[in-house]
Order: C-alpha cells, then structure tokens, then sequence
C-alpha cells in the first residue's frame, strides 16, 4: 500500500479493503478518488479470490463527503459531471458497480460518514460501524441538491417518511438511532470495534459467495431496472437547483463557515 495516496487497497484471506486516507480533510473525496475507488471496485469485482469487498476511512472519520471546499479536482477521463449529459457521472458508476458486484460488500463506518460518503455506504450490502458513529446526508441544509441515488436507496432501506426526514433537513444522527431506524446492520464499542469488524469479514469472505450473490442480485434487481432512468431525472433537477439563489448561497456560507440566509430563491 501506498501510505500517502489518497485512496488505499489491501487484499487479504479473501478480504479487499478500500480505505479513504486523506485524514487531515476527514478523507473528503475528490473526482480522482471517485475514479480510483471504481476502478478497484471492478478489480475486486473480477477477482476470484476476493470474496468481500470492505471500505473504511482512515483518521478520524469514515468521510465528510465531497470536497466542496477545497474543490473535487479534474477528472482524468474527462465527462460532464456539472451538466447534463449521456455521462451519468462517476458517483453512478460506483453505485452501479457496488449493486451489482457478485460478492458482499461492506462500508464500515467510524466516526461522521456524510454526502458522498453516506451514498457509498448506502450502495454497500451491509453497514456496520462503531457505537460512536455520526452518519446523515447533511448536503440540504446547504442548499446542495445531490442526490447521487441516496434519494432511491435509502427508502428501501428505513423508509420513506425517514428518508424524507433526514434528505430534506439535512440532520444528521447518531449510531444508536441510525441502527433502530435500519440503517446500521451491526453496531460495536469502540475498544471491540476492529475485532468484531474483522471476525464479520471473515465470516463473508469463508461463506458460499456464489448463493451471497444470487441473494444479492435479486435483492437488488428492482433497484437497478430503476437506476437509470431516475439518474437522468435526478440529474436534470440538479441542474435546475444549481441555478438558484439559495444554491449559491448555501455553498458560499460553508466555504466561509457562516450561517446561510435564504430566500427561497
């Protein structure tokens, strides 16, 4: 592994592990790192011997989201990830990949786990995390509208009036309430965290991973007959939401750590 890159890849015993590693950004993500975490997601993915695919984040979070403040970079295989085009954007692709990957996935979580982040957690089979975990979408308060399928997904996982309560107030909540409401699938203390981590691991990466997929597969079949056509619309409202006032403002203020003021505009 590279110690300074911003994404990290490990494979071992069947396990692969993806890890965000920009701690000092709490592994904000940036277009080179959407690339690279598709990239190795496909590798996994074709692997025979990787049996679970498992993402953290190192530091002191899983990951803040998109890096809206200090810019998400270029992308190396060009696209249109502002506009409205045939390219649904690499956060699509991820969640694509992730649905249809034919071995169990898994986002481990500690500490926040927002944006972004929360929409990776969301495309995983199984997310688990530390009893001190902070997780929500937190982009509406902003005025961000990006919903990169966590609009789709996250009903199916808790329910609609949930979802609807959480996407549109941008709150975020606690590990405790985010197992209850059916977000988290396995909850652990911070001292056992890493070991119950690795013993859930290990128990995937030893069990039939061929059945796991065809459970998966189906599980997930009327997800991806539908993730499409709701990409294009989604993306279309986006653009629309980018032009307004508040949009505007809303990134303003986070840039500059203030209190936005809306006008409904």
């Amino acid at each position: 592994m590279e110690s300074e890159a911003p994404i990290l890849y490990h494979a071992e015993a069947g396990v692969a592990t993806i890890t965000l590693n920009r701690p000092a950004r709490l592994n904000a993500i940036t277009w080179p790192m959407m690339e690279r975490m598709l990239a190795l997601s496909r590798r996994a993915g074709s692997d025979q011997s990787i049996r679970v695919l498992v993402f953290k984040g190192n530091g002191r979070a899983f990951s803040s989201g998109d890096d809206i403040v200090d810019g998400m970079g270029v992308r190396s295989e060009g696209g249109d990830p502002e506009g409205i085009t045939a390219d649904r954007g690499l956060h699509y692709e991820l969640v694509k990949c992730l649905l249809e990957l034919p071995k169990p996935t898994v986002a481990a979580i500690h500490g926040r786990c927002h944006g972004a982040a929360w929409v990776i957690s969301l495309a995983c089979d199984f997310r688990v995390g530390s009893t001190e975990a902070v997780v929500g979408d937190i982009r509406a308060a902003r005025a961000i509208f990006a919903g990169q399928s966590a609009p789709l997904l996250l009903p199916r996982l808790i329910g609609q009036s949930r979802a609807m309560d959480l996407l549109i107030t941008g709150r975020v909540i606690d590990a405790a309430e985010a197992e209850r409401i059916g977000y988290f699938t396995r909850l652990w203390p911070r001292d056992t965290y890493e070991r119950e981590l690795q013993g859930f691991l290990d128990e995937l990466a030893s069990g039939p991973t061929r059945t796991y997929a065809a459970w998966k597969l189906t599980v997930n079949r009327s997800v991806l007959l539908e993730l499409d056509g709701y990409t294009d619309y989604e993306r279309a409202l986006a653009d629309k939401v980018r032009r307004t006032e508040d949009s505007a403002e809303g990134r303003a203020s986070f840039k500059e750590r203030r209190v936005p003021r809306y006008r409904g505009l």
